[in-house]
Formats: C-alpha cells, structure tokens, sequence
C-alpha cells in the first residue's frame, strides 16, 4: 500500500514537473517568436522608409502634414492616408487641380 502512494505523488510530481517544463518551453518559444517579429517590423520600416526617401529625392513622393503622402506612378496619382486610399489617373488628376485652382 505505501508503494503505491509512494507511486502516485511520483506520478503528481512528475504530471507538475512535465507541465513546468511545457510552459518555460512555450514561454520561450514565444519570447523567441516575439523579438523575431519585432525584428521583422523594424526592417520592414527601415526598408519603408528608405525607399520613400528615395522616392523623395526622385521626386515621385510628397509627404504631406496628418500622415498624407502623394506618390507618381506612370499616369497615376496615389494618395495615402492611414485609413484610406485614393487612386487617381491623369484626366482626375487634371479635374482635381482646375477644381482647386477655382
């Protein structure tokens, strides 16, 4: 009878021991995961950021005031905005300008 009690605190202690390494596992898994991501972000930024001052100096972007960038693509005008994105060809472009030139 002892034997067997003996055996099942074994058996508790070995489920707890098994669950402790199970979470630091998890834990650092993802704390791994986690700085690789952010990581990611930043180059992914870097790179943004980069190719928007290109752009600047090529004269194919504006960056405007409240986070609006304009940006010349063949016969298109784009302009950002965080939540939005407007599309315009030549001919709107052309409207747009004689309307604020009004």
């Amino acid at each position: 009878m002892c034997g067997y009690l003996g055996g099942k605190n074994m058996q508790r202690e070995f489920i707890i021991f098994a669950g402790i390494v199970v979470v630091s596992l998890f834990m650092t898994l993802h704390s791994h995961n986690k700085q690789a991501m952010q990581d990611s972000e930043i180059k992914l930024s870097e790179q943004r950021a980069s190719q928007e001052n290109l752009l600047m100096k090529e004269g194919e972007l504006i960056r405007l005031d409240g986070g609006i960038t304009l940006t010349k693509s063949a016969d298109l005008i784009i302009i950002k905005q965080s939540n939005s994105t407007i599309i315009l060809n030549e001919v709107d472009a052309r409207e747009v300008i004689a309307f604020l030139g009004r």
